[in-house]
């Protein structure tokens, strides 16, 4: 027997051998950490199985396209269902090597599509439509990543005593996403509505640019070169944890969206160039698929079986824990893309842009694209 052939054999023998350890240990009532976790990575290990069986034993598997995801994060709202598809081996199953590159804000992103440095890239819709408006960007919407929109306004825990309301954010800095000047995020956008919800001007506060992730979320209200930060869940609630900032308004709790119109907007969509979809698209509903396997597989697993198969420990685990259980909608759970959603976010839009008649009259129509991912009402 060859090398190959050996190794191979030995990789299917030790599969079942977990996969009758599991049983046996399910027959006896356990269901302890040790054997989720082993359950979970199962899971990634049988999406290989198929290769074992494919041609003469030991033969070499296809290989994999590589296929470049331009996303903010890690470990925020809008990544974690694709860094969970990585992780589970969903793209692999699929004959792509999907390659994330996390990056500070949806700017870069279109920046990333738009010099053919990634493939796709995972926006807020407000952010799309400001890129569309602006400069008739060939955007495409192909699948809905989340349900509920997670931000919060966090400020910092030192303020406690001085900030009781928004009106009292006046004359502070403020952390937001993406570069002020040129692109509008959608954080950009949010803030200002909820400044004026709060009766004060947005040009009453200073906006400063700020990435996406724990570590600069974290290291601006440590360092102080920020007073509050619209931040991402689950950072919002881990800065809370960790006595860096307290939570001050937030899209998640139904009185604060009262205040803002189209509060439901659409957040995390996988976005990607019109000619890039003209050019494969049969790439692209391979990505679409990978997309809502993750999703289907969040919605059918607890949020602590989650935290297992992405390996969070202490208060990264503890904050995405208690997130999910408090706000159950953050994900969507098929990725289609539901018509009073897009309402939402076009009101949304068009009260962030009162000033810009266009805005105002822009339409999510043309953008969105429902033949892979599906529509609902």
């Amino acid at each position: 027997m060859k090398v190959g052939d050996f190794v191979s054999a030995l990789a299917l023998l030790t599969l079942i051998s977990t996969c009758v350890e599991m049983a046996v240990e399910s027959i006896a009532g356990e269901d302890s950490c040790d054997q989720r976790r082993r359950r979970i990575l199962l899971t990634g290990s049988l999406l290989a199985v198929p290769s074992l069986f494919v041609g003469p034993l030991g033969a070499q598997a296809p290989a994999l396209s590589t296929v470049n995801l331009s996303v903010p994060g890690p470990r925020g709202s809008v990544s974690l269902p694709l860094e969970l598809a990585v992780r589970l081996g969903f793209d692999k199953a699929e004959g792509i090597n999907l390659r994330l590159k996390f990056v500070g804000s949806g700017a870069v992103t279109i920046q990333d599509l738009d010099a053919g440095n990634a493939d796709f890239g995972v926006l807020a819709m407000p952010t799309v439509m400001t890129a569309v408006a602006a400069t008739g960007s060939p955007l495409v919407a192909l699948v809905a990543i989340n349900d509920l929109p997670l931000y919060t306004l966090m400020v910092r825990e030192d303020l406690k005593s001085k900030v009781k309301a928004i009106k009292d954010l006046k004359g502070m800095r403020i952390g937001i996403s993406g570069n002020i000047v040129t692109t509008k995020s959608t954080s950009y956008q949010l803030t200002g509505l909820m400044l004026k919800s709060g009766g004060i001007s947005p040009v009453d506060v200073s906006m400063i640019a700020a990435g996406r992730n724990w570590e600069t979320e974290s290291s601006a209200f440590i360092a102080k070169t920020v007073d509050a930060m619209m931040s991402d869940e689950p950072f919002g609630v881990r800065l809370d944890m960790a006595n860096l900032a307290f939570p001050l308004f937030a899209t998640g709790n139904s009185n604060d969206a009262k205040r803002i119109a189209g509060a439901g907007f659409l957040r995390g969509t996988l976005i990607a160039l019109q000619q890039r979809v003209d050019a494969d698209p049969l790439l692209v509903a391979k990505m679409v698929k990978i997309v809502k396997r993750s999703l289907a597989w969040i919605a059918g697993n607890s949020p602590d079986h989650f935290a297992d198969a992405m390996a969070m420990v202490d208060d990264e685990r503890a904050a995405y824990i208690s997130v999910s259980k408090k706000y159950p909608r953050q994900f969507s759970t098929d990725g289609k893309f539901s018509t009073a959603q897009l309402r939402e976010t076009e009101a949304f839009f068009a009260a962030s842009n009162a000033d810009n008649m266009d805005a105002r009259a822009f339409r999510l129509d043309n953008i969105v694209n429902l033949r892979w991912a599906g529509g609902k009402p």
